[in-house]
């Protein structure tokens, strides 16, 4: 009976639910899981363990975050160093094709250089050749030169020196009739030439004295005529500007009483005053401060503008000539005209007469030096050696 309890006891678990038996072992399970229920309800060391793996949750997407953010940081520098990378490679290449040109350019230079030089040096051969035969042929003149001389002795040297004495000749002719001080400089120069191509020492004195001649010449003050002719046919443009006293009556001038009186009579009052006004109008009175002169008649008015137009003219060929006296002269008469004929108030007389004194103040003959010593020393020179020098 109790075996058969036994079994039954094993048995009931499996089978389900049944009442339990009476006794106390009953009461201390029953006690014991209360005891664990509320062990676990009261545990302390679960809710740190939920803290902990939460933190630890929060850490590793944090780092996750982190990574992520370093990773596409990472991919932006790649990118950013491939372009870096393609650009450099392009101007790598860009580099590489202006050496490449830089490289062809300076082959062609080389052999433009090279093909120069060959040339300069075939010239040069041929230069040299060239510069022989000159050498050649003067030797060869000089050895004719020295046989002509031989055969002719000092004649030659003569036929230069009286060469140079005709053309100092020339010099001081030009220099004291025509005051011409270029064509006696060229004419010194050319006779400086003829000595110094007979090759002849003695004439060093001479020469010497020439070249004090024509550096005297050289220095003395050069005279515009040009210039100043131009000025002087400007001036005789002007002349039919000019006014000649008395040949132009004055305006009348027109008054209150000249106009006649409305809604009246004339009476023998302003009969008599009209007759005044144009008696006034007839005679008129001009003040010039100079002595009164008869007017003109308009023939005669011709000659009075011609004769100036002379004396300027006059002038002119004077200035031209180098004649000082009557340059000034001229001038003088002319401004005295303009001053006692012509109506002075104007600007076109103030003009001419500013311009006179401004032409008298000119020296057109400038002191001109003596260059007859190297004549007289060649003749000199000359005479002593029997006209064989």
């Amino acid at each position: 009976m109790s075996d058969q309890r036994e079994r039954d006891a094993e048995l009931e678990p499996m089978d389900g639910p049944s009442e339990p038996p009476e006794g106390e072992i009953v009461d201390a399970e029953v006690t014991e899981v209360r005891e664990g229920e509320e062990g676990g309800k009261r545990s302390p060391g679960k809710s740190p363990l939920s803290l902990a793996l939460v933190l630890a949750l929060v850490g590793i997407l944090a780092l996750l975050g982190f990574g992520y953010n370093y990773w596409s940081s990472l991919q932006g520098s790649l990118q950013e160093m491939n372009r870096a990378i393609a650009q450099a490679e392009d101007a790598r290449s860009a580099l590489q094709q202006r050496l490449e040109l830089t490289r062809k350019a300076y082959q062609e230079q080389a052999e433009a250089i090279a093909l120069q030089k060959e040339t300069l040096a075939s010239q040069d051969e041929k230069l040299a050749s060239e510069r022989a035969r000159l050498e050649q042929q003067s030797r060869e003149m000089s050895d004719s030169l020295a046989s002509v001389y031989d055969r002719v002795g000092r004649e030659s040297t003569a036929w230069m020196a009286s060469e140079a004495e005709y053309l100092m000749r020339v010099a001081n002719h030009r220099l004291r009739l025509e005051r011409d001080v270029e064509t006696a400089i060229k004419a010194l120069q050319a006779a400086d030439g003829r000595l110094r191509d007979s090759g002849d020492p003695g004439w060093s004195d001479v020469r010497q004295t020439l070249a004090g001649e024509i550096a005297s010449l050289q220095s003395v003050a050069r005279v515009d005529r040009t210039g100043l002719s131009s000025r002087l046919a400007a001036m005789v443009g002007q002349i039919n500007k000019l006014k000649i006293i008395g040949t132009e009556p004055a305006p009348r001038q027109e008054s209150a009483a000249d106009e006649p009186e409305e809604g009246g009579d004339r009476t023998l009052k302003t009969m008599l005053q009209d007759g005044w006004e144009g008696f006034k109008s007839v005679m008129v009175i001009r003040h010039h401060g100079k002595p009164v002169s008869a007017m003109l008649p308009p023939e005669q008015q011709f000659f009075v503008y011609q004769n100036l137009r002379l004396q300027l003219e006059a002038a002119r060929m004077s200035m031209l000539r180098g004649d000082r006296i009557l340059y000034i002269a001229s001038l003088e008469t002319a401004e005295q005209w303009l001053g006692d004929l012509f109506d002075t108030e104007s600007q076109v007389a103030r003009a001419m007469l500013g311009e006179i004194e401004q032409l008298k103040g000119i020296d057109i003959s400038p002191a001109l030096p003596d260059i007859s010593a190297s004549l007289m020393e060649l003749r000199a020179r000359l005479k002593s050696s029997g006209g064989d020098a």
